[in-house]
């Protein structure tokens, strides 16, 4: 807009903020730029007359809406699969959880009770940090949060390019 008015930028950002106005030399041009706002031309004559209609908008190339939709997808995809595979790795952590109070309830001989507890301790610490780092509810629902995002990211895309009239 400066170029146009003939100004440098400094001169046109002190007019917008109120601290300077503009020079008269710039006084048609914005008095054009005011008009044209409102939907108005000024004529030769002095007087306002209706602007011709506005330039319709670019039509929207879908290629970038269509390749960002392949992103999703693929990623989809691929989360899914990842999420299946933390439900099959939690399987046995979850399994060595539930037979845990029964090994430590064991009131038969064991060979050596320290050793005993020691194994059990680990079998029990493995099973959690797997469960709470790596495969179990926490990290799956994180998961499915980042799965439902994506899922409707690629819904609406889909809406999108729908509506979107193929380019030329």
């Amino acid at each position: 807009m400066a170029s146009w008015l003939g100004l440098g930028r400094v001169s046109v950002t002190l007019a917008e903020q109120g601290h300077r106005s503009l020079p008269h030399s710039a006084a048609l041009q914005e008095a054009r730029l005011t008009f044209a706002s409102l939907g108005r031309v000024l004529d030769a004559a002095g007087q306002t007359q209706p602007a011709p209609p506005p330039l319709p908008p670019p039509t929207p190339d879908p290629e970038p809406l269509l390749a960002r939709l392949d992103y999703c997808q693929h990623h989809l995809r691929n989360l899914r699969y990842k999420l299946k595979l933390m439900q099959t790795r939690a399987v046995p952590f979850e399994a060595r959880l539930k037979a845990l109070p029964a090994l430590r309830a064991w009131t038969g001989p064991v060979r050596n009770p320290a050793l005993e507890e020691n194994w059990l301790a680990l079998f029990e610490a493995e099973a959690q940090s797997g469960l709470l780092d790596d495969c179990g509810a926490g990290p799956q629902k994180l998961l499915e949060a980042r799965i439902a995002g994506l899922e409707r990211e690629a819904e609406v895309l889909g809406k999108l390019v729908e509506q979107t009239p193929p380019a030329f």
